[in-house]
């Protein structure tokens, strides 16, 4: 009798010596995601705004705009009572004829404060900006950008931006400027 007991017990004290089994790659993958990416994302909005931002006598990076965005890219401006939605072609090209035409000499638009908001392999930024256009004097314009990003396996990237801008009848709150 002494001898059956003794066979579970040496069963279990011999698996809880084993080495544990290893996850398969899917569960590690998946960990990956879980991560929170906080810096990462913060970069992938700052580089945006870089992207579009040149200072009197620098050369705009017209080009270099896609390499921040993927290629569906929407962006949703509230500057008027409705709502403005173009592509990324289309806003690029739109940046490039203003600039063309002389319009914008200048175009620096920076974060004033952000905070991130991930799941997985979506984020979401509130960025509070200030834009300067054709002169560092005076700020041109502030407002709050929502971004929306998605991991890809080059890093994150914004799939779209949807804002509005700060104007007589609509304040920025205070909660989206803390430093």
């Amino acid at each position: 009798m002494k001898k059956f007991l003794m066979i579970p017990v040496l069963a279990m004290v011999l698996s809880a010596c084993q080495t544990p089994e290893k996850k398969p790659a899917a569960d590690a993958a998946a960990l990956a995601y879980t991560v929170p990416d906080d810096a990462a994302i913060t970069k992938a909005v700052h580089d945006a705004y870089a992207a579009i931002s040149f200072k009197k006598g620098d050369k705009p990076r017209v080009g270099e705009i896609k390499n921040y965005f993927i290629p569906q890219a929407q962006f949703i401006n509230f500057r008027t009572d409705h709502a403005e939605i173009v592509s990324l072609p289309q806003i690029v090209e739109l940046y490039k004829q203003m600039i063309d035409e002389g319009k914008i000499n200048l175009f620096y638009e920076e974060e004033l404060y952000g905070k991130t908001e991930q799941f997985g392999r979506i984020a979401h930024r509130i960025s509070t900006y200030k834009t300067y256009h054709n002169t560092m004097d005076t700020i041109a314009e502030r407002g709050v950008n929502s971004f929306q990003l998605i991991k890809t396996p080059q890093g994150w990237r914004v799939s779209s931006i949807i804002w509005d801008i700060e104007k007589k009848s609509l304040k920025v709150p205070d909660y989206y400027l803390k430093k």
